[in-house]
């Protein structure tokens, strides 16, 4: 169970549904909130001593704006209010360690590819360096359907994802799609019939390797809630779970985060980023302590 909860805040309203989403998350877990501020650095006097004034006033003011923007939410559960000095991301992934955090909600701010490149993203970064959980609010555009879909790629990270959404499916009265996406066999690259003694046929990968491997992959797990075994096809992961996310409607997507090169993300892109700013429902991004 979620004990330390981080919530990276501003004063936008986005940040009061991630507040009261988190409050509600902690009151079921009796978790703690630490709703975090990061602002720039006040202006700096040449006399230290009227520095360490004007420091302690404005982080004295900052704190007091906070709670006068969290008071009228009513937050019911325990709490307590952090403001820092500095980078967003990088303060946020200090707090996470210094308060062994369990879990960070956090609201998700598209943002372009360009942008992304030579500016970053505060959720882009958490995402790859953070060492635990980490649920990215989005408030959806129109009201889902009772489904979370859980992409698999069998990977080890991928049974602990199972575990945690059959919880999340249990608590909500979900249904569990377990998604499988396949790549196409590329004739081209072997021949009409290969060289090497494959044939065609056996090259061919059908939806019935497709099921049997996650049928394979999910027989170590006592599944009890309501599920589908679904088996898509695109040279594409993250178009194709896009496209199956808007034609099932789901409420939410569970992912297991795959850390990867800032090279890697520029030249091949990732199933997360790419998830993390076009898709308009929450995400669940499971990554081990």
């Amino acid at each position: 169970m979620e004990k330390n909860i981080i919530v990276p805040i501003d004063f936008s309203d986005i940040s009061k549904d991630v507040a009261l989403y988190a409050d509600q998350w902690a009151q079921r877990t009796k978790g703690k909130l630490h709703f975090l501020y990061v602002s720039q650095m006040p202006e700096m006097s040449y006399y230290p001593a009227h520095f360490e004034q004007a420091d302690k006033f404005d982080e004295t003011e900052q704190i007091a704006r906070l709670d006068a923007f969290l008071t009228p939410l009513d937050l019911k559960a325990d709490r307590e209010i952090c403001h820092e000095y500095g980078t967003p991301y990088y303060k946020i992934l200090d707090l996470v360690e210094r308060e062994k955090a369990d879990l960070v909600i956090m609201a998700a701010h598209s943002h372009t590819m360009l942008g992304r490149l030579f500016m970053g993203s505060n959720t882009d970064y958490v995402v790859h360096h953070i060492h635990c959980p980490l649920y990215v609010f989005k408030k959806p555009e129109k009201k889902t359907a009772k489904i979370i879909l859980v992409p698999l790629d069998f990977s080890k990270a991928n049974h602990m994802l199972v575990e945690t959404g059959m919880e999340w499916a249990e608590r909500e009265n979900a249904e569990l799609h377990f998604v499988h996406v396949m790549q196409p066999v590329d004739y081209s690259y072997y021949g009409a019939e290969s060289s090497w003694g494959v044939g065609k046929a056996e090259l061919v990968l059908t939806e019935e390797h497709g099921q049997k491997a996650i049928t394979e992959f999910l027989s170590g797990h006592k599944i009890n809630v309501p599920y589908k075994s679904v088996v898509l096809f695109s040279n594409s992961s993250y178009l194709r779970l896009l496209e199956y996310q808007q034609d099932t409607n789901a409420m939410l997507i569970m992912i297991a985060g795959h850390d990867h090169s800032v090279a890697g993300r520029i030249f091949l892109g990732s199933n997360t980023d790419y998830l993390l700013h076009h898709v308009n429902i929450p995400i669940y991004v499971h990554k081990e302590p």
